[in-house]
């Protein structure tokens, strides 16, 4: 049995510019990792058609798949279908069925079919339709001498949509019977990467035919583990997984990849729980990544971003004498504002935010990425005090998920 390989070749001016961040490899990574299939290249190019060529032309020497994404727009840089049919010797021709609708959705929007939309539908010779539920242009596959280019449009929602309804279920069609891509994922969080080696090298870890990979998030590492190859039986993978998670101990927080939103989600599901936000200077983000979970309106209460001081008082009842004498950024006020949210919310947990996260307002007392927070259940409340590296965006990511998951364990242990 063989292995399927693939490249991504993403096009696109913008991803290059800095104007569009290109999470395609990201998404195109895990999902064909299920499926066994190794994404062995991500390359991102300009809309420009001898460009696209020579990076398809050497990325079909090399796998069986090609994923192609971006250009397959209305505008004149929209290059990549022309570009492809002139590499495989065939012509652009339009698909009939792909261009009656988009005229039925122009019509439907009440915008008027241009010769420039019409282009949207255009296809190259012999290429499979995929139907684009959410968008315009839609995807092709083509097969030729061997390799399948997978052709896809760029903005984020529709390449996963056409992933999602076409591209995945015909990939189970052609990998059955392929080498399954094994390996066992330990999360960690409160340990670098550093950190996590030095505890493996002191313990002479990992045993023959395992190898390890890390992967660094803001305040996470993913730790994977894989056979050296095939003759590596599954139970000394699951055996080394076990190790690993206990020379790691309370740091590994997931065995499988999981954001922790969907961990807290679940687990106040279990507990009948509801839970509420009050933000400072993380401004809303916790309460966006507890929403962000399809259904979590059985369990989110809702949530108040109290930057000013009389936000504070008057909304999460914190006192302005302690605000007077302790300051907005300090362990008391964190607390109040934890007890307050799930009092005024009427929740049973209220987590809480309070930071600097700069560049200014620091003090030498107080610098710029002091943050406190806390988690008030319904029988304690726990405060923390954390001081994070980097700029404010960092800072602000970083108080976002050390709260989630102090929230986590809390509740874990519930």
């Amino acid at each position: 049995m063989k292995r399927w390989r693939a490249e991504l070749v993403s096009t696109g001016a913008e991803l290059l510019s800095g104007r569009s961040v290109n999470t395609h490899a990201q998404y195109l990574g895990t999902v064909l990792g299920r499926l066994g299939i190794e994404l062995m290249r991500d390359t991102t190019i300009r809309d420009d058609g001898p460009t696209i060529q020579a990076v398809v032309a050497a990325a079909a020497q090399r796998v069986e798949l090609v994923f192609v994404t971006g250009g397959l727009g209305p505008t004149n840089d929209d290059v990549t279908r022309d570009a492809l049919a002139a590499y495989l010797g065939r012509r652009v021709v339009m698909d009939d069925a792909s261009l009656a609708v988009l005229r039925e959705r122009m019509q439907q929007i009440g915008r008027a079919m241009t010769p420039a939309r019409e282009r949207q539908a255009l296809i190259v010779e012999g290429a499979h339709v995929l139907p684009n539920p959410v968008g315009a242009a839609p995807g092709e596959i083509i097969h030729q001498n061997g390799v399948y280019f997978i052709v896809l449009p760029g903005p984020p929602v529709e390449f996963r949509a056409l992933m999602e309804s076409a591209v995945v279920p015909w990939l189970q069609e052609q990998v059955h019977g392929t080498v399954a891509l094994r390996e066992r994922v330990l999360l960690t969080h409160g340990l670098g990467e550093g950190d996590i080696v030095h505890r493996f090298e002191q313990a002479d870890f990992p045993p023959a035919g395992i190898v390890t990979a890390f992967c660094a998030g803001v305040g996470r590492v993913e730790v994977r583990l894989h056979p050296a190859d095939a003759t590596v039986p599954d139970d000394a993978l699951d055996q080394a997984a076990a190790t690993a998670a206990a020379l790691l101990g309370a740091a590994v927080y997931a065995t499988q990849r999981v954001e922790l939103e969907e961990l807290i989600g679940q687990r106040l599901r279990d507990l009948g729980w509801t839970i509420a936000t009050a933000e400072s200077c993380t401004g809303g983000l916790i309460g966006s990544r507890l929403t962000s979970v399809p259904g979590s309106s059985d369990y989110v209460a809702g949530g108040i971003v109290a930057y000013a001081d009389a936000v504070k008082h008057e909304l999460l009842g914190v006192d302005a004498a302690l605000l007077r004498s302790e300051g907005a950024v300090s362990a008391a006020v964190a607390e109040a504002m934890a007890v307050g949210v799930r009092q005024r919310l009427g929740a049973d947990v209220g987590v809480s935010v309070t930071g600097i996260a700069g560049p200014g307002g620091g003090s030498a007392d107080k610098p710029v990425g002091l943050v406190f927070s806390a988690v008030a259940l319904p029988d304690q409340v726990e405060v923390f005090r954390d001081q994070f590296p980097g700029t404010r965006e960092t800072v602000r990511e970083a108080a976002c998920r050390a709260l989630l998951m102090r929230a986590w364990q809390a509740l874990r242990g519930r």
